[in-house]
């Protein structure tokens, strides 16, 4: 079925027939616009008409980002909307607001958590440009803190078994039998956090 109406003279109707779009050759049922399920070749497309930024991101980073578009919207200009637009690239961030260390007044910094994808220049930058897109207009950034967590499980573990035989000579009593079983267990388990704080200003400068 051509995309032409009716009236359109048989040149335009054949030239449309050799080189234009036509219902049949488009399979519209995979077309998907869950961020979450969506073509990876429909991610720009989907950003583009959410009006959120994924250059710079990796695929699960993008579908984060696309997923959460209507809340950062929704709520433009609020640290809410900020810890959204910062989820995907955070496992959690945390606003200190500038009455909670001394600071300026309408001043802010951001307590991120790396342990999600870690850290890198490219990270730090992407962070910095998610930040001054989505912060309030009149809120001034102070720089952040970055934690990156490793846990490190370790476990031990040992047995024991023991046994006792006793034999009674000259044999006088038929029977007489008598048995001890001791078994023994430990196990240890230590769980090893590390949280390095870095400076993602100074990262930045370098």
């Amino acid at each position: 079925m051509s995309l032409l109406p009716n009236h359109k003279s048989k040149f335009d109707k054949k030239f449309d027939l050799l080189f234009g779009v036509r219902f049949e050759d488009l399979d519209i049922g995979v077309i998907n616009t869950l961020a979450s399920k969506a073509p990876k070749n429909l991610l720009p497309v989907l950003s583009a008409s959410f009006d959120v930024d994924i250059d710079g991101l990796n695929e699960n980073e993008a579908r984060e980002l696309i997923k959460n578009a209507f809340e950062i919207h929704y709520y433009s200009g609020t640290f809410y909307s900020l810890n959204k637009a910062l989820s995907a690239l955070y496992a959690d961030a945390k606003v200190k607001e500038w009455f909670d260390y001394a600071g300026l007044p309408y001043h802010f910094k951001l307590e991120l958590d790396a342990s999600k994808n870690g850290v890198s220049p490219q990270t730090l930058k992407r962070s910095d440009e998610i930040i001054n897109t989505y912060k309030n207009v009149r809120s001034v950034y102070d720089g952040a803190s970055i934690k990156a967590t490793a846990s490190i499980n370790l476990k031990a573990y040992s047995y024991t078994f023991s046994g006792e035989s006793i034999s009674v000579d000259p044999y006088v009593i038929s029977n007489i039998n008598e048995h001890a079983h001791f078994k023994f267990g430990a196990t240890t388990q230590i769980n090893e956090i590390i949280s390095i704080p870095i400076d993602a200003i100074r990262v930045l400068t370098r």
